[in-house]
């Protein structure tokens, strides 16, 4: 009887160390890779940044210049869950959306003069900072779209221009009232003019916003 008991207690004991062990190893699983962290305001206006960004002058071959089947094929929206505003914009022939572009794209843009372009550098990150503070509660976009629409009128063909197009189609994302309110819609955010070279444009290189 008591070699009976003996084999359970001693069947318990191994159970037990065989808990213990796995206890530690998920214990150090765990600690090695930590659960991340839902990104805060200030993570977000840190992000928020890149829209301030000069796309990268890029140099390309003159022959080169009036051949662009590669940079509409990368516009083209990659395939996953279409939002609202890119399902109104399928509706509108030739419109292509900033968030159509999904990696590294030439874009063709309208260089600045020197006045203007300081002009519009100081203006830019109005419309940024404005971005950033509409995430926050009662908050709203007002601020960011003073300074998108004088943008808009001032210098339709720069890259200030296309880098306000991503902040609007960013909010309108968020919600439909943001894009009635704000009256932005797929013809406001279209960028297929930047998709071709035209007179007086230079390449540049564009990115998402990651």
């Amino acid at each position: 009887m008591s070699s009976i008991w003996m084999k359970i207690a001693g069947a318990v004991v191994v159970v037990v160390v065989v808990i213990v062990l796995l206890g530690r190893l998920g214990g150090e699983k765990n600690a090695s890779e930590p659960a991340p962290k839902d990104k805060t305001f200030y993570d977000m206006a840190e992000r928020d940044k890149q829209f301030n960004e000069e796309p990268k002058a890029v140099q390309e071959p003159q022959a080169e210049a009036t051949q662009q089947p590669a940079v509409e094929t990368q516009a083209q929206p990659a395939q996953q869950e279409t939002t609202p505003m890119q399902q109104a914009a399928a509706q509108v022939p030739g419109v292509v959306l900033p968030s159509s572009i999904t990696q590294a794209t030439t874009l063709y843009f309208k260089p600045l003069s020197e006045e203007d372009d300081i002009a519009a550098q100081q203006l830019l990150p109005y419309a940024t900072a404005g971005r950033s503070i509409g995430r926050l509660p009662v908050v709203q976009y007002g601020l960011m779209m003073k300074a998108v629409e004088q943008i808009e009128q001032r210098w339709p063909d720069s890259w200030y221009c296309f880098r306000a197009k991503q902040m609007m189609e960013e909010i309108a994302q968020y919600s439909d009232r943001n894009a009635q309110t704000y009256k932005i819609t797929p013809q406001r955010l279209d960028i297929s003019k930047f998709l071709k070279p035209g007179q007086g444009t230079e390449p540049r290189e564009v990115k998402p916003i990651r």
